[in-house]
């Protein structure tokens, strides 16, 4: 009876994940309209709610908003929304439009316009030709304004606190888990860093004399008719209101993003302006804006120095005659994707209303190679459904948190078995074993709950992360582990007191 109580968590779990695999799926095979494709797999991926628009050939062909936002309130074309690490692509092309006008060069130190800024300590020259990190004549070396657009310096939040904010937008790559743990822990490059298109603001902002979001508007959102985006939040009315993922449940999480952050994290947008944008950029008129000239526009996303994949605000990955090139991540309740295929003058924009690493990295980049394929080939299949993942996933953790929570109200049993075996001397290694598990496991808790936003900074290469920042990511997961990790030292710990209570009688 002991070993049947023992299974029943596993066959509650065996059965959901049987359920939820042989569960029949309704939903089309393959689609052959973006309203079906988008309509159907926002359901499919739990997602809240998004707004996409889709551009080819210079003009707008679809657009479409699907879901809620975290209060509730339907998604619009015109809803605007954080972009998160998107907003890179607009503070790239701000930061062109400025060298073109000679108000600063890439080639400029980039302490000519931030005099006072420390860039002696954090600093990686590996893509300097001809020096190497101990070389002596690194500390007399430029750090040039390019070399900070292309994420090719790295950047210490420590010795750069003035450009830090609580905001730390988590960037969008492909699926690819090979390319994923080599830009991690590979020697060959910087890690990117949400700190340089913040310095870059800055820079901005000294060369004009304006503030970053003035000359946003002025050089590009006003002349390219994108009324509805903006670096000053406040200045709009009705900006959707995020959401965070709990298995599959969504639940309000607002965001603010501070002013200094804006250039790398914090414009907000909309999916049609976007598009604007893009179809600016990927088929340009005869006649466009004087500050980005049609001609010049191409270099926006081409490698910036021989050696890098970003353009200006573009992660620029690929490469031939037929390229996709993108941005996109999460901050607080946002989560967004932008690529463009510049051979094919096409580009999808797709701006969501939840934030987390499961949309920014696993859904939205689902969702956009789907629409590649109806937008080129007419169709595109049926994709995997992550909502059944997370039921799987939240039952689990369910039954595992019952079962804790169960073992925890029989801790006197446990202790009184203990005993009794120790007494008749029975098992004497068996039960110093059960001891050091026990209190390893209490160990090994409190140091997980104290060390995880410090493991998972190294393995996703980003410094500093607190426990904020991965609620942020993650809040579903995140929370169940605070959860479980708590519940499950609070079980060691009664078993413990128990034991040391009938030990004394």
């Amino acid at each position: 009876m002991r070993w049947f109580r023992k299974l029943i968590p596993w066959i509650v779990i065996a059965a959901t994940v049987a359920a939820m695999i042989y569960l029949p799926d309704v939903d089309p095979e393959r689609y052959t309209d973006f309203s079906s494709l988008f309509g159907t797999e926002r359901r499919r991926q739990a997602n809240a709610g998004f707004s996409v628009a889709v551009c080819r050939n210079g003009a707008i062909v679809y657009q479409g908003s699907f879901g809620k936002d975290g209060s509730g309130n339907p998604i619009a074309r015109d809803s605007p929304m954080y972009l998160g690490p998107s907003s890179e692509i607009l503070s790239g092309a701000l930061l062109y439009s400025l060298s073109l006008k000679g108000s600063l060069s890439l080639d400029d130190d980039i302490r000519k316009h931030l005099p006072d800024l420390d860039m002696s300590k954090p600093r990686s020259l590996r893509d300097i030709v001809g020096l190497k990190e101990n070389d002596a004549e690194i500390e007399g070396n430029p750090i040039t304004i390019l070399q900070v657009a292309s994420h090719a310096i790295d950047l210490s939040e420590r010795d750069l606190s003035a450009f830090r904010s609580r905001i730390s937008g988590i960037e969008a790559g492909e699926l690819n888990p090979e390319f994923f743990l080599l830009s991690r822990f590979s020697p060959e490059g910087a890690p990117r860093s949400r700190l340089a298109y913040r310095l870059l603001g800055t820079v901005m902002e000294n060369a004009e004399g304006q503030s970053f979001s003035k000359l946003l508007e002025s050089r590009l959102l006003i002349p390219l008719g994108m009324h509805g985006t903006t670096a000053d939040p406040d200045s709009l009315q009705g900006i959707a209101i995020g959401s965070g993922l709990f298995f599959g449940l969504a639940f309000p999480y607002d965001s603010r993003v501070p002013v200094i952050a804006a250039p790398a994290d914090g414009i907000v947008s909309t999916a049609e302006d976007i598009a604007k944008f893009l179809s600016y950029i990927t088929a340009p008129p005869g006649k466009g804006i004087a500050s980005l000239p049609p001609a010049r526009v191409a270099k926006l996303y081409q490698p910036l120095s021989p050696t890098s994949s970003s353009g200006f605000g573009w992660r620029v990955e690929s490469s031939g005659s037929d390229r996709r090139i993108y941005q996109g991540g999460s901050v607080e309740g946002f989560s967004s994707r932008v690529v463009i295929w510049p051979e094919r003058n096409a580009g999808i924009a797709i701006l969501s209303a939840q934030g987390g690493i499961i949309q920014s990295n696993i859904v939205l980049p689902l969702l956009s190679s789907a629409a590649e394929s109806l937008l080129f080939s007419g169709s595109s299949p049926r994709l995997f459904a992550i909502n059944r993942v997370l039921i799987i996933l939240g039952i689990s953790l369910l039954v595992y948190l019952v079962s804790l929570l169960f073992q925890t109200a029989l801790s006197k049993s446990w202790a009184k078995n203990l005993l009794e075996r120790r007494e008749l001397g029975r098992g004497g290694l068996l039960n110093t074993f059960i001891l050091a598990r026990t209190l390893s496991g209490i160990a090994v808790r409190t140091l997980l709950l104290f060390a995880a936003p410090i493991l998972v900074g190294v393995f996703l290469g980003i410094p500093r992360l607190g426990h904020h920042d991965l609620m942020t990511m993650e809040p579903g997961t995140y929370a169940a582990f605070i959860i479980l990790a708590c519940v499950g030292t609070m079980r060691n710990i009664t078993r413990l007191v128990w034991l040391h209570r009938l030990t004394r009688g």
